[in-house]
């Protein structure tokens, strides 16, 4: 399966005038970080695709409801995905969220958001 490759913008990229596409493991990543990036709703062709971004943009966050929050956009993307590590970092006024996830097929992907 194939897909568009898009920038850190969500912009398509462009490569010797043609849409450059991504497939296999960069294909899952790729919308691994655009489903984490919508809020739940906010997509008006499916509204049950997304996070709840409340979950995690508030003061003093829980981070099990942040690792539960990542874990159904992974499961929108691959019912079978399995976190294997997970790390949430404060760095200021952010947070940096580090995770491994594994699918059944033994697909393995890192995300740093």
């Amino acid at each position: 399966m194939y897909g568009f490759a898009i920038d850190e913008n969500g912009d398509a990229i462009i490569e010797n005038n043609d849409i450059k596409l991504v497939s296999d493991k960069e294909l899952i990543k790729q919308t691994v970080k655009q489903v984490l990036s919508t809020n739940l709703g906010e997509w008006w062709l499916n509204e049950n695709e997304g996070i709840a971004f409340n979950a995690i943009l508030k003061k003093n966050p829980q981070y099990d409801q942040i690792e539960d929050t990542v874990k159904s956009g992974l499961l929108q993307i691959d019912k079978t995905f399995e976190l294997t590590s997970f790390v949430c970092t404060p760095i200021n006024r952010t947070l940096k969220i580090e995770f491994t996830a594994r699918n059944e097929s033994g697909e393995e992907i890192d995300i740093t958001l």
